[in-house]
């Protein structure tokens, strides 16, 4: 990763993402795939402390602009979001550099940045509008109460009309593309919509591998959640469990391996709980690592609570767990059966810690067998969704456009 002054000229696709990058995962393996058409591909994101403000990562230009996500509230949110697309939109129509674009590729929250491709879109570009997350149903979860529903409201005739500015909308699983189909047609009655699903990159995770056949029936089990610690993520459920299961009996272990906004309050409820002899925290590591760390795990954990927009999620977790061999613990959100069989994993209700606590003890009860028939399983099930596959639609896609353009 090198800083320098990027001056190559003449960007032909842009990403415009309000996020930190190449932390986010998914911009970053998209914006790779666009490079791979041999296509000059720009990546523009906001401006993390001590980041330059550009820079070349293999071969992407990452032009980074003022503005964070800083967690203050609904309308810091918004005003966040604007100040971003401001500065996005008067690059695109000033900078030289991107006079010439031929697809602007906006990653959505929020909907409205599509907003910012207006210079490039005036000049022929075509836009790919990429749904990382259902905005409507965000707002109707992140704000209960009066003010979850007006924002859904406002939020649904955002994306009508962001999905109309779009050439190509870009959804990230089954259940949303379903969604979306129930609000009707975008631009001009009609829409392209394709699936790009988050798949786990064999680039980031090495190659799949062959679940094997882990522990014995009653023996300690390790459990293991990797990722950011916030609400949203059921970590207090999941150390309530854990307690209910050791209190039942099971020897089981339980490491939370991550940080985040939530991580002071759950070192204080395992505290309370009395849970610190088997309950561990470890911090972040980095990807290169983490396929390792992962694997010496019997079961991966995914306690995502149930709510609004979760129920139309597929969890990056998940789909990495199942692409080591990593048996499975997890939440039973409906999304979850569109592309899991029942018996593909371990699933408990979700939001219920007594239901985990069951879900574990079945676990540790399983034969080696079972553990690694149920992992197999898994794998069959997503298939038909690996990252070369889902790399392959988006590169086609691209093309594409440039060939109409």
């Amino acid at each position: 990763m090198q800083a320098i002054a990027v001056t190559k000229p003449g960007f032909e696709i842009v990403h415009l993402a309000f996020t930190a990058f190449p932390a986010d995962v998914r911009v970053r393996r998209e914006a790779t795939a666009a490079a791979a058409t041999g296509r000059a591909v720009a990546v523009v994101c906001y401006r993390e402390r001590d980041e330059p403000a550009e820079e070349a990562i293999g071969p992407l230009c990452v032009v980074r602009l003022p503005g964070a996500k800083t967690r203050r509230g609904a309308l810091r949110y918004l005003l966040e979001y604007l100040a971003f697309v401001r500065r996005c939109r008067r690059l695109l129509a000033t900078d030289e550099r991107f006079q010439q674009v031929r697809i602007v590729h906006v990653h959505t929250l929020p909907d409205f940045l599509v907003w910012a491709a207006t210079p490039a879109r005036r000049r022929g570009a075509r836009i790919i509008l990429d749904l990382h997350e259902i905005f409507p149903e965000f707002a109707l979860a992140k704000y209960p109460g009066p003010l979850g529903r007006l924002a859904f409201w406002i939020a649904r005739a955002l994306e009508r009309q962001a999905r109309r500015r779009a050439d190509v909308v870009v959804t990230v699983n089954r259940p949303i593309a379903a969604l979306l189909a129930t609000r009707g047609p975008g631009r001009d009655g009609e829409e392209r919509i394709i699936l790009v699903h988050n798949s786990t990159d064999p680039t980031d995770f090495g190659p799949a591998r062959a679940p094997d056949n882990r522990g014995r029936p009653d023996e300690r089990i390790s459990l293991i959640y990797h990722g950011t610690l916030t609400r949203l993520y059921g970590l207090d459920i999941a150390i309530r469990g854990v307690t209910m299961a050791v209190d039942g009996g099971v020897r089981a272990r339980f490491t939370i391996l991550g940080d985040g906004p939530e991580r002071n309050a759950l070192e204080r409820l395992a505290r309370d709980l009395g849970a610190g002899r088997f309950v561990a925290f470890e911090d972040p590591i980095s990807g290169h690592a983490l396929p390792e760390r992962l694997t010496r795990a019997d079961a991966g954990v995914v306690p995502t609570r149930l709510d609004a927009m979760t129920r139309y999620s597929l969890s990056n977790k998940l789909l990495e767990y199942v692409h080591l061999g990593v048996p499975v613990l997890a939440a039973g959100l409906p999304s979850y059966a569109a592309y899991l069989r029942s018996d593909a994993a371990w699933f408990w209700s979700a939001g219920d810690p007594d239901a985990f606590a069951r879900a574990i003890a079945l676990f540790a009860r399983a034969t080696p067998e079972e553990r690694r028939t149920r992992a197999a399983r898994a794998q069959a099930d997503v298939q038909d969704i690996a990252w070369d596959r889902e790399r392959s639609r988006l590169i086609a896609t691209y093309e594409q456009l440039i060939a109409a353009g």
